[in-house]
């Protein structure tokens, strides 16, 4: 998974931004299924700050995992 391995792309120009809490829940649900871009997108966009994004995708991700 590539949340941890952050690399500064094009979105280091930009002002970086924490995202709302529905687009980290958005982000989580789409990881439960195996997507990753849209966290990936938001921790990019995050900036600095991309770690403590990318904790709060894990987390809400756990919320829609499905548990056995």
């Amino acid at each position: 998974m590539g949340l941890f391995s952050r690399s500064s792309k094009s979105a280091a120009s930009a002002e970086p931004r924490v995202p709302a809490a529905e687009e980290v829940a958005a982000a989580g649900r789409a990881l439960a299924r195996g997507n990753s871009k849209p966290a990936d997108r938001l921790c990019d966009e995050a900036g600095p700050h991309s770690q403590a994004v990318a904790m709060q995708i894990l987390g809400a991700s756990v919320d829609y995992t499905p548990q056995d």
